[in-house]
């Protein structure tokens, strides 16, 4: 296993529960450091994965979101029903590892893997403490692995910032073409005067634009991280032989908001589950099962947002100004407040609401958008 993040950590869980020998390979020195991720879910993401964060792991509760327009039109969203959290990642990742160790998982800290060749009964991974070998081998190691693979990212980052002042239960989603060209920039509150600050875009430099951010809201930034965002969609082939890819190396964060908790753990859930399988029938087909079975749950769902996500960064200021007034002015906010289902296609939330010919592509895209903001 390569990677002791949440997919990582998860599928070695699970093998361990099981009773199969399993090794967690990380390259840095800490699980959770550096920090890499938001860490916005819903309770019931998570609680599908099987977890209950500890209250230690959980910095904030979030029950609204505002999406700005350009022009500083806003579209609010109640996401009380949605029992939205905010996860300190270095104590969540923390937790999935000793999750895995106590399942009989083995973990071992500072130690990469350069590479890795297979044969017909086994796979040798190349550390830079020497040569392993396994029967089998899950990737979970990140966005490295998805761009070697071909994945293409966003540039990204996050700022912890503390002072100004923020409504502590409200997340802010700003759209701005010229400011954030193909993706957003987003507030999101761990108490009233703490933040996290973060941005993704073509060809910015980051720093500079949260800098530009943190000034204008009056706070002091305490953490800088850089990382790309992975939203180009999962890689067309996940399972190579005795190998797998899941979490973001696999490409399983949502194209729309670069989210994977949900979606990249469960990844890793289900190849955890089908690594198992492999080596208690000596059948490597077996791995093949997590990848099936993770497009019939998540493919669909990952096409719609991956063609919104393109539609919308297409967009003028213009068009999403009057894109942002539709959707204030009709009852999409209310349903998807009221729904709670974060897994109702986009698609059919634009018809629903009778969107015209011309309006119901670029309807969709905004619903999508809020839905899976929430999502995990």
């Amino acid at each position: 296993m390569i990677g002791g993040s949440v997919a990582g950590l998860i599928a070695a869980e699970a093998i361990a529960r099981e009773g199969v020998d399993v090794s967690v390979f990380e390259e840095h020195r800490e699980i959770g450091v550096p920090e890499k991720c938001d860490g916005l879910v819903s309770a019931s993401g998570i609680a599908e994965l099987g977890i209950t964060p500890p209250s230690n792991c959980i910095q904030n509760s979030l029950s609204r979101a505002i999406f700005f327009s350009p022009s500083g039109k806003e579209i609010e969203l109640d996401a009380t029903r949605q029992k939205v959290i905010v996860l300190d990642r270095a104590r969540f990742d923390k937790h999935l590892a000793e999750r895995a160790v106590t399942a009989g998982a083995r973990l071992y800290v500072g130690r990469r893997v350069s590479g890795h060749t297979q044969s017909a009964d086994s796979v040798v991974l190349r550390t830079d403490s020497g040569d392993v070998k396994s029967s089998y081998m899950l990737d979970c190691s990140g966005y490295e692995s998805y761009i070697r693979s071909g994945g293409a990212t966003l540039q990204g980052g996050q700022y912890l910032v503390c002072g100004g002042s923020f409504e502590k239960s409200t997340v802010e989603v700003y759209v701005d073409p010229k400011f954030a060209p193909g993706f957003f920039y987003w507030v999101i509150p761990l108490s009233t005067d703490m933040a996290k600050i973060g941005i993704g875009g073509t060809a910015i430099n980051t720093f500079e634009r949260i800098d530009e951010i943190a000034m204008k809201r009056g706070a002091v930034p305490i953490r800088k991280m850089a990382a790309p965002v992975v939203c180009s969609g999962v890689l067309k082939k996940l399972v190579d032989g005795r190998t797998a890819k899941a979490g973001d190396a696999a490409g399983m964060a949502k194209p729309t908001t670069g989210g994977g908790i949900f979606t990249g753990g469960y990844g890793g859930l289900l190849a955890g589950r089908a690594l198992v399988s492999a080596a208690k029938s000596g059948r490597p087909a077996e791995l093949a099962k997590f990848e099936s079975s993770w497009r019939e749950r998540f493919g669909n769902e990952f096409r719609i947002q991956l063609y919104s996500r393109r539609i919308f960064a297409k967009m003028s200021n213009e068009q999403l100004d009057d894109l942002f007034g539709t959707i204030r002015n009709s009852e999409i906010p209310r349903i998807i407040s009221e729904e709670g289902d974060f897994d109702l296609h986009s698609i059919a939330i634009a018809k629903a609401f009778g969107f015209s010919k011309s309006l119901s592509a670029v309807g969709m895209v905004l619903a999508n958008e809020i839905r899976n903001l929430f999502s995990g």
